[in-house]
């Protein structure tokens, strides 16, 4: 597939993160080794027609599994580790390395998918080094993120140290943990860095990004001034955002519940963690809403995406066994909208509203801030970590563009500098760094349904179709030998027109119908012999064609002929 890798080369492969927001998924490759640095999913959107999500292609890695020394997650977001699921199940058996919250999160997801006992989870404590392999020494620090535990990667290969950031912020006053410590990156620079790998996301947003501490006190005087039901809604795995909710509950003497599922598994896990403490006392079951003044009382749901069927959602269309919201009631939306989400999100917004509550979102309040840096952090980033070559990551491919013109701003020249893309296989060296090779297609895998199938593109693509034009089905019974029809036609019509319009539809491929089937017959008469694709062929391709010139649209037509 690729030719041999020259000696005294790494190979920098990423396989998700790289023009998109989602399925991060990188790895770094010696002639002898391997390490996959992150392992993430991509949230399916409309285009994707019923797909539940996207992963990565592992077949580069599933050829080299032998290679495959260590999978190290950077932290515990859906789209950093969503997917090592079904990295284990194609037989990648590499130990994973990741920090304690990160490391509980696993646990869950490979509880659930039933490899917890197969899998050797390796805890690393923010700040050590271990060895990944003999040509990878990993040291990691503490970043700041909305996840607890999130850790930026300096790599030691043969070649010379990689800094892999993570996703990360500058938070001078962070609501959880540790401030990034700076001198790490600084330390690097001055030693010596090889190659920066930098988070993306927002470098189109040219103020330094806000501290978490502004979202406490917004929070503070929201909570303090309810008149009635508060419903905080954020990412479940916030658990800074969690304990600002949880300290100003106590603080102000209120009552939390939680709504969702992974909002109730990690807040169990953060209590684990020891992030939230004495909750107990705080914290109230759903069904014991009515027990409680409202205006005491906040519920933390999960939902914000305005995902289908998802607590928040449901609040939204009055249809929560528990939560209904009434006049006086406010929604907090703790969370930016996911560029694709906006109109699921805008939808459950209004409904929201028309449920009577007032709905406070980023547009209109300061009530989240987002956990990525911005352009003069991550020039910033760039400044202390002086590297020799430079690929800017996470993000859609012009915010990598645009990473890339503040890396030339720091002074970075503009040779030592890639935009790539997933499935660019990029070498470095000392003295180079380009792109060599790119992997065959897009690397992609589509998953479908909770049995977790994978779907391919031509299945996407008849679904395309489907919902673009509609289906047609003819069936009957026919003897094949003479040609009679036993029973039928009957034609069917799915998602082609108002009832009225299909029935002079009916009428005419009816009328098509016989014809057909009258000239089959009188054809078996004259000696010719019964070829039921033939027939099948012939009446896709009429019904086609005649529907066309009705309604101006070419239906997918499936014939259904039973030989009795």
């Amino acid at each position: 597939m690729f030719q041999d890798q020259e000696p005294n080369t790494l190979r920098v492969l990423p396989l998700g993160g790289l023009g998109e927001i989602g399925m991060n998924c990188m790895i770094l490759e010696t002639p002898s080794e391997i390490i996959v640095i992150d392992c993430g999913v991509l949230f399916s959107d409309l285009e994707h027609f019923g797909i539940e999500f996207v992963i990565p292609d592992f077949s580069y890695l599933i050829e080299r599994k032998d290679k495959v020394k260590a999978i190290i997650l950077t932290h515990g977001h859906e789209d950093h580790i969503g997917a090592v699921p079904y990295l284990l199940k194609a037989g990648i058996r590499a130990p994973l390395f990741a920090s304690p919250f990160t490391s509980l999160m696993l646990r869950e997801k490979l509880t659930e998918h039933g490899l917890i006992h197969s899998t050797e989870i390796k805890t690393f404590k923010l700040g050590t080094s271990f060895q990944a392999g003999q040509d990878f020494k990993v040291t990691t620090t503490s970043v700041n993120h909305s996840i607890v535990d999130a850790a930026a990667l300096l790599i030691d290969t043969p070649l010379g140290r990689v800094v892999h950031t993570g996703d990360f912020k500058i938070d001078v006053t962070p609501s959880m943990g540790k401030k990034m410590d700076e001198s790490v990156f600084k330390k690097a620079g001055e030693e010596g860095v090889l190659l920066l790998l930098s988070d993306s996301t927002n470098v189109e947003r040219c103020e330094h990004s806000q501290s978490d501490q502004q979202v406490y006190q917004a929070f503070e005087k929201l909570f303090a001034a309810a008149e009635g039901l508060t419903v905080v809604a954020m990412f479940s795995s916030n658990v800074g955002r969690m304990g600002q909710v949880f300290e100003l509950a106590k603080k102000q003497d209120k009552k939390i519940a939680l709504s969702g599922r992974s909002m109730e598994q990690n807040v169990r896990l953060a209590v684990e963690a020891g992030y939230l403490q004495n909750v107990d006392g705080t914290l109230i079951g759903l069904g014991d809403l009515d027990r409680h003044s409202r205006e005491k009382t906040i519920v933390m749901s999960t939902g914000t995406q305005g995902e289908y069927r998802s607590a928040l959602v449901r609040i939204a269309n009055g249809e929560h066994s528990t939560v209904q919201l009434e006049d006086g009631d406010r929604v907090l939306m703790s969370s930016r909208f996911i560029p694709g989400n906006e109109k699921d999100v805008g939808r459950m917004i209004n409904n929201l509203f028309k449920q009577g509550a007032d709905v406070l979102y980023e547009a209109t309040h300061h009530i989240h801030v987002s956990g990525h840096a911005t352009r003069p952090e991550l020039k910033q980033m760039i400044e202390w970590t002086k590297p020799r070559f430079f690929l800017p990551i996470h993000g859609e491919y012009r915010h990598l563009v645009h990473h890339a013109r503040v890396a030339v701003e720091t002074g970075m020249k503009e040779e030592n500098i890639l935009v790539a893309v997933n499935g660019d296989v990029i070498s470095l060296s000392q003295d180079h760094f380009e792109i060599a090779d790119h992997m065959d297609g897009e690397p992609k895998v589509f998953i479908d349904g909770h049995k977790a199938n994978e779907i391919s593109r031509g299945v996407l693509k008849e679904r395309r179709k489907l919902a673009e034009t509609g289906a047609i089905f003819v069936l009957f019974t026919m003897e094949p030998d003479s040609g009679n029809i036993v029973a039928g036609p009957e034609v069917v019509f799915k998602g082609i027109a108002s009832p009225e319009t299909e029935n002079l539809l009916l009428e005419q491929v009816m009328k098509l119908m016989r014809k057909v089937l009258r000239d089959h017959k009188q054809a078996i008469a004259q000696g010719q012999k019964h070829h039921r694709e033939d027939l099948a062929e012939l009446i896709r391709v009429d019904v086609r064609r005649l529907v066309h010139g009705i309604i101006g649209k070419k239906p997918v037509v499936i014939p259904y002929i039973l030989d009795l």
